[in-house]
């Protein structure tokens, strides 16, 4: 038995399958509309992103950038630099290496450099240590961070070389005697020869705050320290500068009475007061960050220096 099929109903099915035909392609399309416009938003974050890490100093691109920098100081004595004064100019911020001569400064956040986002440019990092000529590496920083991979810095922040310093003066202390026994010994002569390997010229203050002929006494067991007066022998009490020609010495003597050191065996380092005058210091190189100046009778001594024969041994007369 046939069906008729009716021809109304034929084509509203008919038109119902193109309707549907036509909305997913419909559909389609707008996937890939929306695929394009992703695509392209990805584009323009990541070209953004690119930019914002390319140098304006014209080096390598940024790969990183951070508040510190690290590094090694050495002495062309083949020795680490112990101790020596590192600061960074501009921003003004210290630190020391450690035994190894090894240092690690961190700067403030950019808003605390000065404007709004830090410090752009490049700044000078300098290495102190008071006979040797001081050393410099220039760094590159973008809004208040270093920029890591770049010139003589590292991916990780280092700088890459060891600094080396060139030694200008040899300081050697003689104590006469180097063994005193108080209450048998009236004083001791303390006589500093120094030795230029380039011609230096070297200051002597004569009289500090009040103290002439001023000599710092570090008592090796316990860390303290006293600056006291001392007899310049031969010369006057005022202020000189010697000019040292390279390859010659100069001296200098001191008398130094043993009323100011402790009824106790202990040992003593002797450090004179003279500071090199070879080449202009930046200002605030010696700024003490826990007070005053490095010039100061009082932080004086904090000054790393490279001496030989400073050590007095001191004796109780009845040890």
């Amino acid at each position: 038995m046939g069906h008729n099929i009716n021809s109304d109903n034929f084509r509203c099915a008919a038109s119902l399958i193109a309707v549907e035909e036509q909305t997913q392609l419909n559909e389609g399309i707008v996937g890939h509309i929306k695929y394009f416009f992703g695509f392209l938003i990805l584009s323009v974050i990541t070209l953004a992103v690119l930019a914002c890490t390319e140098s304006p100093f014209g080096e390598n691109d940024i790969s990183g950038g951070s508040s510190t920098i690290s590094g090694k100081v050495m002495l062309d004595t083949n020795i680490v630099a112990k101790n020596a004064l590192v600061w960074l100019d501009g921003i003004g911020v210290s630190t020391r290496t450690n035994d190894a001569g090894e240092f690690k400064l961190e700067i403030p956040p950019g808003g605390a450099q000065g404007g709004t986002r830090g410090y752009t440019g490049t700044l000078i990092l300098y290495y102190y240590f008071g006979n040797f000529k001081l050393g410099k590496t220039a760094l590159a920083l973008q809004e208040g961070n270093f920029i890591y991979d770049s010139g003589p810095v590292d991916k990780k922040g280092k700088i890459s070389k060891p600094i080396i310093l060139e030694k200008l003066l040899d300081i050697d202390i003689e104590l006469q005697p180097p063994l005193v026994i108080l209450g048998t010994n009236p004083q001791v002569r303390i006589t500093v020869t120094l030795t230029a390997n380039d011609s230096v010229s070297v200051y002597f203050p004569g009289t500090v705050d009040g103290t002439i002929g001023p000599i710092s006494i570090l008592d090796k067991s316990t860390g303290d320290v006293k600056t006291v007066q001392t007899t310049i022998i031969g010369v006057t009490s005022g202020p000189s500068t010697k000019n040292i020609a390279a390859g010659e010495s100069q001296r200098r003597e001191y008398s130094l009475g043993l009323g100011y050191f402790e009824p106790k065996t202990a040992d003593y380092e002797i450090i004179p007061y003279l500071l090199l005058k070879h080449e202009t210091m930046p200002t605030g190189l010696f700024v003490d960050p826990d007070g005053g100046s490095y010039t100061n009778l009082a932080n004086y001594w904090k000054l790393p220096f490279d001496r030989t024969g400073s050590l007095l041994s001191v004796q109780k007369g009845d040890d």
